[in-house]
């Protein structure tokens, strides 16, 4: 049988700033609770034999991905969110297996996914920032070949160049009500797999939502069901400072993901509706996590920490949780392991058909994050390493000013701008989060949120020490252009 070759698991406004820059003491902040975070086929024996020869593993015939646009991995009913309305992803885990430990490579959109795309980190792939994947990195629909199976695309690409994602059917967003109206992607999908027949069929879906901006939602979907998101039912994670006006756009966001997962219950019927739904490996995720400061567009949990549910009918325990760390980077080498696809390339990620199949608890000792640069601003690189318990943080450019997107358009960072005139704890957060510390440790196991960097702590000076070598150790090793020796 053939096996996909993959690399071993690793061991081992100017006002604005002004005013931040020139804010004073801290104290610690405190918020209120929203969410935190953590049978393989045998071969039989015959009498008058030794053993008889050993059964293939386990394969779903088809592989359907749906990926949401900056949703973390708190922002799921499943995950402890109880706020958030999503039944139907919910259900999803309800009948398979939950990561808490997934992970992006990096808190924006573009890199992220042409990370899923092909197996590399950006720093490999060469899509940093908002570059286009290099010519000799395969992606996605260049190694999953029409012989192996049919690969089909619903929504936005979101990666360049087109010419290396030739998918075989591709409905594009303009065709799909800007993709975000539940209806369209149900329709597509049904016509999708009509025209690939019987054919294996390898599936990504990409969402808008709940991406900004923030727009209404639809009807009530019945009894019950917010209509919208209630801004004072809904508590803040820890990260967050309490305005009104971060409360009313959670609220918003919440709609939005609300919206989402109505069109994920559209497209499981369709699943239903075909009689391929125990055939089928349905895998949610998202490309970074949530549109808020401290999120989206950095290193922290809350920008890399993802939801990622498999459901897999008869092989897949319900309602199971996972806590091995994986990655987006995994899912490539997945697909190619589902439809029998070699490769001689070497992948940063790993199949997740054993850990699916209960074959094996890891595939990865840590994890890493990249940061390069964004669309606003000067470049403010920066690395992570994540393992079971700790997050190294390491930041290239201290001295440089961390400029984003979700800064300058979110109506939550401009109350805590106002707020921070008042509020010397918030002042000291906010301007750590525009001037980096050069380095960041954080103990995940008692500080999920990541609000006490521990990296001047002497208590923790080994773990520093260690954090620091491993990520030093695994740059030299990748080549990593910002390994400095």
């Amino acid at each position: 049988m053939k096996r996909v070759k993959h690399r071993p698991a690793p061991r081992a406004s100017k006002i604005t700033r002004r005013d931040l820059l020139s804010a004073g003491v801290a104290l610690p902040l405190v918020y209120a609770t929203a969410c935190s975070g953590d049978d393989a086929q045998q071969p039989a024996s015959a009498q008058g034999k030794s053993s008889e020869p050993k059964l293939p593993p386990r394969k779903p015939k088809h592989l359907l991905v749906l990926v949401a646009d900056d949703q973390s991995r708190c922002n799921v009913g499943a995950y402890g969110n109880h706020d958030v309305h999503s039944p139907n992803v919910d259900k999803i885990a309800a009948q398979g297996m939950r990561f808490e430990r997934a992970y992006a490579t990096v808190g924006v959109c573009k890199p992220s996914r042409s990370s899923l795309y092909t197996g590399l980190y950006p720093h490999k792939n060469g899509a940093t920032g908002f570059k286009a994947v290099n010519d000799d990195a395969a992606t996605w629909p260049e190694l999953l070949t029409p012989e192996a199976c049919a690969t089909g695309m619903l929504g936005k690409l979101n990666v360049k160049p087109i010419k290396k994602f030739k998918f075989e059917k591709w409905a594009r967003p303009k065709q799909l009500g800007d993709a975000r109206q539940s209806e369209p992607f149900t329709i597509a999908l049904r016509e999708m797999y009509a025209q690939f027949a019987d054919r294996r069929t390898a599936i990504i879906i990409n969402f808008r939502d709940p991406h900004r901006p923030f727009r209404e939602p639809l009807a009530s979907d019945g009894e019950g069901s917010p209509l919208p998101h209630d801004p004072a039912k809904c508590a803040l994670p820890p990260s967050l400072y309490d305005t009104p006006e971060t409360h009313v756009e959670l609220a918003e966001y919440y709609d939005l993901i609300w919206r989402l997962d109505r069109t994920i219950g559209g497209l499981l019927a369709v699943l239903d509706e075909r009689g391929i739904a125990n055939d089928t490996l349905v895998i949610y995720t998202s490309d970074n996590g949530m549109p808020f400061p401290f999120a989206k567009t950095t290193l922290y949990e809350a920008g890399l920490n993802l939801p990622l549910i498999a459901r897999w009918p008869g092989v897949i325990e319900g309602g199971s949780v996972n806590n091995a760390l994986v990655s987006l980077l995994d899912l490539l080498p997945t697909a190619l392991d589902i439809f029998d696809v070699a490769s001689e390339r070497a992948f940063d990620g790993h199949s997740l058909l054993p850990l699916f199949r209960g074959e094996t608890k890891t595939v990865h000792d840590f994890v890493i994050g990249e940061h390069t640069e964004h669309l606003v601003g000067k470049p403010t690189p920066s690395r992570s390493i994540r393992d079971e318990r700790y997050k190294f943080i390491r930041n290239f450019a201290p001295d440089a000013e961390f400029e984003n997107n979700v800064l300058d358009h979110s109506a939550t960072w401009k109350s805590w701008i106002r707020a921070a005139h008042t509020d010397a704890a918030l002042a000291k957060r906010m301007r750590g989060l525009i001037q980096r510390a050069p380095e960041e440790l954080f103990d995940l196991q008692s500080d999920p949120w990541e609000l006490s960097n521990l990296a001047g702590d002497e208590q923790h000076a080994e773990v520093l020490a260690a954090m620091r070598a491993r990520l030093h150790d695994w740059m030299r090793d990748e080549k990593d252009p910002l390994y400095d020796g």
